[in-house]
């Protein structure tokens, strides 16, 4: 599937535009990838609660330009690993729709446990059950109390679907 841009002058409202587009003398025209990165600017704004995580006032464009965020009001890792990936700096690293769509924020929780039985039950997770068993109980204190969205980090789900 092929991207279409659109040329047309600058347009949008102030730090909300993707980072292409906020250098005019490129010239850069939209497309679906500069589409989500701001939809991931969006998501987090609502997720933390009206925070920008390229910040805010005259900083936040030089930011968005410069790549430098920060998610830091944003509890859930797996809404991190989201966020990170659709407002990377680079548009060919950002996701399609469908990748995104595809990211297990948006699985239901049927496949999130589905998903956790099988990893757990992968020959690699034995190691992990061999460990030190203080380490364990340490890791179970800071995990207490926690859903599978809210803490833990799943840095290859894309190549467990």
């Amino acid at each position: 599937m092929g991207q279409t841009t659109l040329h047309t002058i600058s347009a949008g409202t102030k730090c909300w535009k993707a980072r292409e587009t906020l250098d005019e003398d490129i010239g850069v025209g939209y497309k679906r990838s500069t589409d989500i990165q701001v939809a991931g600017m969006l998501i987090y704004y609502i997720i933390s609660g009206g925070r920008h995580p390229f910040g805010k006032g005259i900083h936040c464009e030089m930011n968005i330009f410069q790549g430098k965020y920060t998610l830091e009001h944003v509890d859930d890792e797996v809404a991190k690993d989201l966020i990170e990936w659709m407002i990377n700096e680079d548009p060919v690293k950002r996701p399609t729709v469908e990748n995104t769509l595809a990211h297990p924020y948006f699985w239901p929780e049927e496949r999130r446990v589905e998903y956790l039985r099988k990893i757990g039950n992968e020959k690699e997770a034995e190691n992990c059950r061999k460990a030190d068993p203080k380490l364990l109980h340490a890791l179970d204190q800071c995990a207490e109390g926690r859903s599978f969205t809210e803490g833990r980090s799943f840095t290859n789900w894309k190549s467990k679907h």
